[in-house]
């Protein structure tokens, strides 16, 4: 399966991020995922979205 990425527009299956931090780390997390036999949807990056936009806002990173 290929992963519609797009690093100009920070999308993940046409998901945007606000910044590059934010889609790095899913990416990589999807992208490790997908070699066990993972196959993300839009709902599945959205939560993945959501749970490291809430992570960082906790810890308080950037």
């Amino acid at each position: 399966m290929t992963l519609n990425v797009n690093k100009e527009k920070l999308t993940i299956l046409d998901v945007q991020f606000d910044n590059y931090e934010d889609f790095d780390a899913v990416w990589y997390a999807i992208g490790s995922s997908m070699i066990e036999d993972f196959t993300p949807t839009t709902e599945s990056v959205l939560e993945l979205k959501n749970y490291v936009t809430n992570r960082r806002k906790e810890l308080q990173i950037g």
